[in-house]
C-alpha cells in the first residue's frame, strides 16, 4: 500500500493530534496529574474545615452561657501552668544542643 503526499500529511496530522491528546498540556497525563492535585486539596479542605469545627466548639464551650468550668479549668492547667496550692507540678526538662560541663561522663568509653 503506497500512500501519497495527501495520505502522509493526513497520517502526520492524526500523529501530531493523537500525541497532544495523550501528552500535550490539555492531555490525559495532564489531566490525571490534576486529579491528583484536586484530589489532594480536597483533602486539605476537608482537613481545615474539621480543624475550624474543633475551635468553634472549643470557643463555644468558653462563652458565658455555656461555660464548661471543666475545660476552662484544663485550659487553665496546659497554657498558663496553672496550680493550686496543695499541688506541685513537674517540667520535664528542657533539651538543648549545649553539652553538659561534665561531658566525659557521658561519652562511651572507646
Amino acid at each position: 500500500m503506497k500512500l501519497g503526499p495527501f495520505g502522509v500529511v493526513l497520517v502526520c496530522i492524526i500523529s501530531y493530534l493523537a500525541y497532544h491528546a495523550i501528552a500535550g498540556d490539555q492531555g490525559l497525563s495532564r489531566w490525571t496529574e490534576m486529579q491528583a492535585r484536586a484530589a489532594t486539596l480536597e483533602k486539605s479542605y476537608q482537613d481545615r474545615i474539621e480543624r475550624r469545627d474543633e475551635l468553634t466548639r472549643q470557643i463555644h464551650r468558653l462563652y458565658d452561657e455555656y461555660l464548661d468550668d471543666d475545660y476552662l479549668e484544663e485550659l487553665a492547667r496546659t497554657k498558663f501552668h496553672y496550680v493550686r496550692d496543695d499541688e506541685f507540678m513537674l517540667e520535664a526538662p528542657t533539651l538543648t544542643a549545649q553539652l553538659p560541663e561534665n561531658e566525659e561522663l557521658f561519652e562511651l568509653s572507646k
